[in-house]
């Protein structure tokens, strides 16, 4: 099991996650950890206010796994709000594309919890927020993205860093929050809950996790001609 060692203590970090993508990120900001996927529903309660939704939710995530003792776990939990209210991960293609025509020629915005448990119930939450603008999508190019089979595990049904990256007009705001998980927000959240110092700074991380986070950045290379909208 991985683990750090301060002042002859062995201090273990688990991720509450099945995402590939919070395991890239952590482990690009210098992080080393356990993955233990969770065991619980995605299921959106109804009626909350959307940031708390998402960070109750990651907090579901924390609170699922069997973490050995002494450890320190990281959850965090992804949603998207759109023209109509919440999107979580889509249930079928149909629901992908109707997620993604929603979201054609708009602006949303992309919430991202994260809940980080200590040993002796040590407990801190936090919520991330930035703007995605989307270009206006035609039909034919939704249904291809969605034949891919990505947007099936997306909250918003699609990936930032992936093969929707060409519907995306930029990004305001961190763009590890739209990729899933603050990992700015881990750091502090550690801190909170008694991790010992130093955790990896800011200079530790690689310089292409650094031009990710820059607050307003386009993320295609090129400007593509305005489609129809569905």
């Amino acid at each position: 099991m991985t683990t750090e060692t301060r002042a002859g203590r062995t201090y273990r970090l688990i991720l509450a996650s099945s995402s590939p993508r919070r395991r890239e990120l952590l482990t690009r900001a210098g992080i080393r950890f356990k993955v233990i996927e969770p065991s619980c529903s995605e299921a959106i309660p109804p009626g909350l206010p959307a940031e708390l939704v998402v960070q109750l939710l990651a907090r579901q995530k924390a609170y699922s796994v069997q973490a050995p003792q002494g450890s320190f776990v990281i959850a965090a939990d992804t949603l998207v709000l759109g023209p109509q209210g919440l999107m979580g991960k889509p249930r079928d293609g149909a629901e992908a594309e109707s997620m993604l025509a929603l979201l054609g020629g708009q602006r949303h915005t992309v919430l991202t919890g994260v809940c980080v448990l200590g040993p002796g119930g040590a407990e801190a939450m936090e919520v991330s927020r930035s703007t995605v603008v989307m270009k206006p999508v035609s039909a034919t190019e939704i249904a291809s993205y969605v034949a891919t089979g990505e947007p099936l595990d997306k909250a918003g049904g699609y990936a930032l860093q992936g093969g929707a990256s060409d519907f995306v007009e930029k990004v305001i705001g961190r763009v590890d929050t739209v990729v899933g998980l603050d990992v700015s927000a881990v750091f502090r959240l550690l801190c909170e809950v008694g991790y010992p110092v130093p955790l990896p700074a800011a200079t530790d991380i690689s310089r292409e996790t650094r031009r990710l986070r820059r607050p307003a950045m386009s993320v295609s290379r090129k400007r593509t001609p305005n489609m129809s909208k569905v």
